[in-house]
């Protein structure tokens, strides 16, 4: 796969030296496949919640990411709503079991 972005990218009209694009295109594959990962464990299916303390226990988990995420995006980024929406979900879980 790398192969084929690469001379798909090298391809594209680049004055550079192959070497510099290869390295180039090897890094932004691996971003890429970062960004991947990242992605896919976030849709993971969870098996359900048990109990309060299982519930609460990943409630802060999420607000302890949501505040890592607030670092680098805004409220309004995908990756801050889908947390807001999980912890709307866990907190009517949390009020459901009280």
């Amino acid at each position: 796969m790398a192969v084929v972005l690469a001379l798909a990218l090298s391809g594209c009209g680049s004055n550079a030296p192959l070497e510099n694009d290869t390295s180039s295109v090897e890094q932004r594959l691996l971003k890429l496949e970062q960004q991947v990962e990242r992605l896919e464990a976030r849709f993971a299916v969870q098996p359900p919640y048990r109990n309060k303390a299982e519930i609460q226990a990943h409630i802060e988990a999420l607000e302890a990411e949501r505040n890592e995420l607030l670092t680098r995006h805004l409220p309004q980024h995908p990756y801050i709503k889908d947390i807001d929406r999980r912890l709307g979900i866990l907190n009517s879980q949390l009020k459901m079991l009280e």
